[in-house]
């Protein structure tokens, strides 16, 4: 048995690289390593390497953020055409991101108007804005989540309001995802559709990372 102690000094595990340990060929159950990629301890547990994490670690791969349009207000609307198809808008005028998850710049960015999508990441999206119907009849307000091709609209939502012109709505919608292959790739887009001509406006995205890839 292997005793060594010390008031002065501690004992320094083999340093290496991501690549270098994954590399390992046949590793034993239980070695111990130090990644210098992750700054972290792992060790082997006869199947796959585990990461040592602190108490904090796993919450600060967890968070939110919230984007607010500055755009689009009741006095100057977005103004939906009947049965066209349009990316819901938002410039993030507003940006509320003190509590999102530390390995993330940015949930979404507005110069695209694309969710950014992290292979194996789960994500809760909150889609809120209101709606003004122009017609004095029911309208029929669609939303859905467009990662583009192969795949297209996923996540639909239909929305619909009660008769009346200049009646205001809010529309308030909760999705659970999760980004995989096609939406890390290509972002995702949020489109929104009116059967009746109808205003929006107060635009807000709040998203929420429920899990982080392994």
């Amino acid at each position: 048995m292997l005793d060594v102690s010390s008031t002065e000094k501690g004992m320094l595990m083999p340093r290496m690289t991501s690549a270098q340990r994954v590399a390992i060929s046949n590793p034993a159950e239980g070695l111990l390593v130090y990644d210098t990629d992750e700054n972290a301890l792992y060790f082997y547990d006869g199947g796959n390497w585990k990461k040592f994490v602190d108490e904090n670690s796993t919450n600060d791969y967890s968070g939110w953020a919230d984007y607010v349009d500055g755009t689009y207000t009741s006095a100057s609307p977005l103004v939906l055409t009947a049965n066209t198809k349009v990316t819901l808008p938002n410039d993030a005028n507003t940006i509320r991101d003190g509590q999102k998850p530390v390995d993330i710049a940015e949930f979404y960015d507005p110069t695209t108007s694309k969710i950014i999508g992290r292979d194996g990441d789960g994500l809760n999206i909150t889609i809120e804005f209101k709606v003004r119907p122009t017609a004095n009849m029911n309208t029929k307000i669609t939303v859905a989540i467009d990662i583009g091709s192969p795949v297209g609209e996923i996540y639909t939502r239909d929305f619909i309001t009660s008769k009346g012109v200049g009646v205001e709505h809010y529309y308030l919608s909760s999705i659970s995802a999760y980004t995989l292959n096609t939406w890390a790739t290509n972002g995702g887009i949020i489109k929104i559709e009116s059967d009746n001509t109808t205003e929006v406006y107060d635009i807000r995205f709040v998203f929420t990372r429920t899990h982080k890839a392994r």
